[in-house]
């Protein structure tokens, strides 16, 4: 499960309406098996990562995908 950030329903081949404050539900093998286009945006940010004030210096990024089909949840689309 994964909360969505900034996300869009493509409806009819077009961009349609923003998606804020769902859930997209699937196992992650599915996930990547049903994208089928990926943008050349990638964009890495560097973090950190740790635990109990163990951190160490992480990086983190992935280009724009589209994902065939999708289970969302939440109270609205």
């Amino acid at each position: 499960m994964f909360g969505v950030a900034e996300g869009y329903l493509i409806e009819k081949g077009r961009i349609g309406a923003a998606v804020r404050g769902a859930t997209l539900i699937g196992s992650g093998v599915e996930v990547l098996l049903a994208i089928d286009a990926i943008a050349d945006d990638l964009d890495v940010k560097a973090g950190m990562c740790g635990k109990e004030g163990q951190l160490v210096p992480v990086g983190s990024g992935q280009p724009t995908l589209r994902i065939r089909e999708l289970t969302v949840g939440g109270t609205s689309l």
